[in-house]
């Protein structure tokens, strides 16, 4: 029977999460997670403050990242695990952010024309790290009272297709494989269910891919046995997590979706990395 203590997605206010890296650790291990995954959207800001607390409670913090990529006019989320030289990712993740940023003025811009004027200092104040997104556009739809939840912005506006949806300029999926890669981490697509980007695996697998996340609260039985059989075809590594972030009410904690120990020492072999990373 499979144990999960080990959380292998999870993210923090230095992108879209609510909480910091510290208190993000500390909930964690509250609920009995052995090792946790710090995965921010293009960001590995928060690393160093959640090892550090990580060490003050006994906790493994793998250094991880989740970068947004194109591959054929399609946006996928690609996961990358024991991050070892965050210096190359520098000058590539400043990019992103302004790309993001850019986005959102323009996202903000289109929701004035439909008739939803938000402020965007109001927006980037919400961002209290660095990476500005559409989840902090949601939050302010939900202040100023235009939608109900930041789950009905995503489905009537933000989503992809939607009114105030915009496409942001991204890296291709080669080009982010290779960029993890020399950052020492090992790229695993994040949730395939939510990306719809099944079909493309067995591509990916060839192009660079070195894991899938089969375990994801997005995740049935039927796609966790569907996407562990993939995996094990194509030799990818397993992985999982909680994607968490935020406490909301009945909503998915850390350590509520995870792997293995045994899983998780799986992905260090592929990184091959004996230390804490």
């Amino acid at each position: 029977m499979r144990s999960p203590t080990c959380d292998l997605h999870a993210h923090t206010l230095h992108s879209d999460g609510a909480l910091s890296p510290q208190a993000l650790v500390s909930l964690a291990a509250s609920r009995g997670v052995q090792a946790l995954a710090l995965t921010d959207h293009d960001s590995v800001d928060g690393i160093e403050e959640a090892r550090a607390q990580g060490t003050a409670v006994g906790l493994e913090v793998v250094a991880g990242i989740e970068l947004s990529v194109r591959h054929e006019e399609r946006e996928l989320h690609v996961l990358g695990y024991f991050v070892r030289h965050t210096e190359i990712l520098g000058e590539p993740l400043a990019s992103m952010r302004q790309a993001r940023l850019e986005r959102v003025e323009r996202i903000v811009e289109r929701l004035h024309h439909l008739g939803m004027p938000i402020d965007l200092e109001a927006v980037r104040r919400r961002a209290r790290g660095r990476v500005v997104g559409r989840p902090h556009v949601a939050d302010e739809m939900v202040s100023r009272g235009y939608v109900a939840d930041v789950h009905t912005a995503f489905q009537r506006w933000l989503g992809t297709g939607k009114p105030a949806y915009l496409q942001r300029h991204a890296l291709s999926f080669a080009q982010g494989v290779a960029l993890l890669e020399r950052a020492g981490a090992v790229p695993v697509l994040a949730h395939p269910e939510v990306s719809r980007g099944a079909g493309l695996i067995p591509s990916l697998a060839r192009q660079g891919l070195r894991g899938l996340e089969v375990w994801h609260p997005t995740h049935d039985d039927e796609a966790v046995a569907r996407y562990l059989q993939l995996a094990r075809d194509l030799d990818l590594v397993p992985t999982g997590g909680s994607d968490f972030h935020r406490e909301t009410p009945g909503g998915i904690l850390p350590g509520d979706v995870g792997v293995t120990r045994e899983e998780l020492e799986r992905l260090r072999d592929a990184a091959g990395w004996n230390g804490n990373a």
